[in-house]
C-alpha cells in the first residue's frame, strides 16, 4: 500500500499548492492528466479545458489534440493551420479513474464509444444525441485534424491511457484482450496510424510525479569561453561547443530533447524546410569547413552563471535563437567526440524581463514572423504581468513561465484567457470569444481594442478573477445533465453573472474596475445558471436547428441573452 500511500500525500499537496477547489475525484484526474502529459509543457488551463466527463460522456475523461506543438481550442483555430507531410496530430484520449482497479467495464465503453465518435459520416446533431457536448466538441477538433492530416500525408499518433488509483498494475486476460481489441479497432478506423495504449497505477504515477526536471545546465565549451559584461547591466559569454557537447546539452535523461528550453522561442522546428535541409547536410558532410563558419549560432538567455575551466553552469535555460540549428543537431548529428566541428553559443545573462524580451524579438527579427507571435513582449504584456504580480497574481504572458516557478494554478492567468473574458465582459461577444480565441490576439484592431493602455488595469484582473470564480462553482455542479448543458456557455455564464453582481444589463469598464468579487455567492450563481439555462431553452424552441455546440458560437444567441438581461432590469 506504500505507493497509495505516498501518492496520496502527493496529490494532497499538488492540490495545496495549486490552491484548487475541487472533489477528491476531480483532483486525481487533474493530478494524473499533469503527470502522463508532462512532456508536452502543458498550461494547467489547457488540461483542465481537456477534460470531457460528466453524463453521457461516453467512458472518455480527458480528449486532448495536439499538432506539433499547438493544441487547438475550437475547430475554428483549424483554419489557421497549414497541414502539410510534416504536420504531426496526437490524439490523447485519457480515462481516470480514482477506483483501486482497472475495469474491464471502463474498456468496453471505449470500445463501444470510439468508432461512433470517429465516424465522419455522423453529424454533430447525431452525436449529441448519445454524449455530451464537451465529447462532443473535443471529438469534432479531432475528427477534423485526423482528416486533414491524412488528407495531407501528416503522420497521426492515437494515444490512450487509463489511470487508476490502484497500488500497481494488476489486470487479468479478459482486459488485456479488451485493450488489445481497443487497439485493433482504432487501427480500424484510423488507417496507417500509430496507436499506443497505457495503463498507470500509483507506481507509475508516482514515478512521472517524482521525475523533475533539472533546472541547471552545464555547456562544455571547447575552450574558455570569452566573458564580457555591460555595466551593471548583465554579462555574457561566447564560444564554440563541439557538436557532440551541444548534442549532449539538448538531451535530456530518456535521450529525448528538451523540450522546455525553447518556450521562449517563437518558433518550433519547421522539419525539413530549405534551411534545415541545408543545416542537415552540413551536419552529415564533415569537411574542412568548420559547422560556425556556416551557421548564425545559438542565443541563450540564463541566470546564476558559474564558470569552472570550459564547463559554464546554467539556470533557467532557455534557448531564444537557434531552434532550428539546435533540433537538426540533434536528430543529425551521431554525437560522435572525435567530430572537431563546433557551434557558436553565446549566453546572455540578464534577468531584467523588458530586455529579455528585446533580446527574444532582436534575435527573431532576420526571419519573416507573424506580429501575433511577438504579442508578449508588448508594452502593456509586461505591465499586466506587473500589475497581476502585485496584486498576488501571476499574468502568464511567457507561456508556462510561472507554472515552471510553482506558483498556484488558480492564480495563473494567460493572455489568451484574458482577452476572452474581456471580449465577453467588455463587448458582448462570449461567441466569437468561444469561438475563435486565438483570432482575438491575432488580428490587430482586435487585439487592441482588447488590450488597452488607457484602461484601468483593475477590469482585467476583475475580469480574470469572476472568470475564474465562475468556472470553479461551474465545476461544483451536481446536476450532470445540467452542468452538461452550460459547458460550451461558461463565457455567457459569467457575461450574465456580471451583470447580475452589478444590477444592469450594459456592463461598463468601470463597473468591472469596481467589481466586489465576493459578492458572486452561490445564491448569485444560482439566478446566473438558471438564467442561461432559460436563455438556451427559449432560444432552442424557437429554433430547432440549434445545437449545443453552435449555439454557444453564434451571435444571434448572444444577442438573445442580451435582450432578456435588457427585460430583466429595464
Amino acid at each position: 500500500m506504500n505507493n497509495k500511500i505516498i501518492l496520496s500525500g502527493c496529490i494532497d499537496q499538488f492540490k495545496t499548492q495549486n490552491e484548487l477547489l475541487t472533489n477528491d475525484s476531480e483532483t486525481f484526474e487533474l493530478f494524473s492528466l499533469t503527470q502522463i502529459t508532462k512532456d508536452y509543457e502543458l498550461t494547467f488551463e489547457t488540461i483542465q479545458d481537456s477534460i470531457v466527463d460528466g453524463g453521457n460522456d461516453g467512458g472518455l475523461d480527458s480528449i486532448l489534440i495536439i499538432i506539433d506543438d499547438f493544441v487547438p481550442v475550437s475547430i475554428e483555430d483549424l483554419e489557421d493551420i497549414t497541414f502539410n507531410r510534416k504536420t504531426n496530430v496526437k490524439i490523447i484520449i485519457t480515462q481516470c479513474k480514482k477506483e483501486n482497479s482497472f475495469k474491464e467495464s471502463s474498456l468496453d465503453k471505449l470500445i463501444t464509444s470510439i468508432p461512433e465518435l470517429f465516424d465522419l459520416g455522423k453529424s454533430v446533431s447525431a452525436l449529441l444525441t448519445r454524449f455530451n457536448s464537451s465529447v462532443v466538441t473535443k471529438a469534432t477538433i479531432a475528427r477534423e485534424s485526423w482528416r486533414k492530416c491524412t488528407i495531407a500525408g501528416g503522420k497521426l499518433e492515437i494515444a490512450y491511457n487509463y489511470c487508476a488509483n490502484a497500488e500497481i498494475i494488476e489486470v487479468n486476460t479478459t482486459f488485456i484482450q479488451k485493450s488489445e481489441q481497443l487497439i485493433n479497432i482504432s487501427k480500424g478506423i484510423f488507417v496507417g496510424s500509430s496507436i499506443n495504449y497505457i495503463n498507470y497505477s500509483c507506481y507509475e504515477l508516482l514515478k512521472l510525479f517524482q521525475t523533475q526536471r533539472n533546472e541547471r545546465l552545464q555547456i562544455i565549451y571547447k575552450e574558455t569561453p570569452l566573458s564580457t559584461s555591460y555595466d551593471e547591466h548583465g554579462i555574457g559569454y561566447v564560444g564554440t561547443v563541439k557538436l557532440a557537447n551541444y548534442k549532449q546539452f539538448l538531451t535530456d535523461d530518456e535521450s529525448k530533447i528538451r523540450e522546455d528550453l525553447f518556450e521562449s522561442n517563437i518558433r518550433h522546428f519547421q522539419g525539413a524546410v530549405d534551411v534545415n535541409t541545408k543545416i542537415k547536410n552540413s551536419i552529415e558532410d564533415i569537411s574542412k569547413e568548420d559547422f560556425w563558419w556556416l551557421n548564425n549560432g545559438i542565443t541563450i538567455i540564463a541566470s546564476n552563471p558559474s564558470l569552472v575551466g570550459t564547463t559554464l553552469s546554467l539556470d533557467n535555460v532557455q534557448i531564444v535563437n537557434g531552434l532550428q540549428t539546435s533540433y537538426s543537431i540533434f536528430l543529425h548529428h551521431n554525437g560522435e567526440q572525435q567530430d572537431p566541428r563546433s557551434v557558436l553559443v553565446k549566453v546572455i545573462i540578464n534577468e531584467d524581463k523588458k530586455t529579455i524580451d528585446h533580446i527574444i524579438a532582436s534575435t527573431n527579427s532576420q526571419n519573416p514572423v507573424s506580429p501575433s507571435l511577438l504579442r508578449a513582449t508588448d508594452d502593456i504584456q509586461r505591465e499586466l504581468e506587473l500589475f497581476y504580480y502585485n496584486e498576488g497574481y501571476f499574468y502568464d504572458r511567457r507561456k508556462n513561465y510561472y507554472k515552471n516557478q510553482g506558483k498556484p494554478a488558480s492564480r495563473i492567468f494567460s493572455i489568451q484567457a484574458t482577452a476572452q473574458i474581456i471580449e465577453s465582459l467588455l463587448f458582448n461577444n462570449p461567441h466569437s470569444a468561444r469561438s475563435k480565441p486565438t483570432s482575438l490576439i491575432k488580428d490587430d484592431s482586435t487585439y487592441n481594442r482588447i488590450f488597452d493602455q488607457t484602461r484601468n488595469y483593475n477590469v482585467y484582473l476583475n475580469s480574470c478573477l469572476l472568470n475564474k470564480k465562475v468556472i470553479e462553482l461551474w465545476t461544483n455542479i451536481e446536476d450532470k445533465p445540467l452542468k452538461s448543458k452550460l459547458t460550451n456557455f461558461k463565457l455567457h455564464l459569467s457575461r450574465v453573472t456580471s451583470s447580475l453582481i452589478i444590477g444592469k444589463a450594459n456592463i461598463l469598464p468601470n463597473d468591472i474596475k469596481e467589481l466586489n468579487i465576493d459578492e458572486l455567492n452561490d445564491v448569485k450563481f444560482k439566478e446566473a445558471i438558471d438564467f442561461i439555462a432559460y436563455c438556451i431553452d427559449s432560444f432552442q424552441a424557437n429554433n430547432p436547428e440549434a445545437n449545443l455546440i453552435n449555439m454557444a458560437k453564434t451571435k444571434s444567441f448572444t444577442e438573445f441573452v442580451v435582450t432578456k438581461l435588457n427585460e430583466k432590469f429595464q
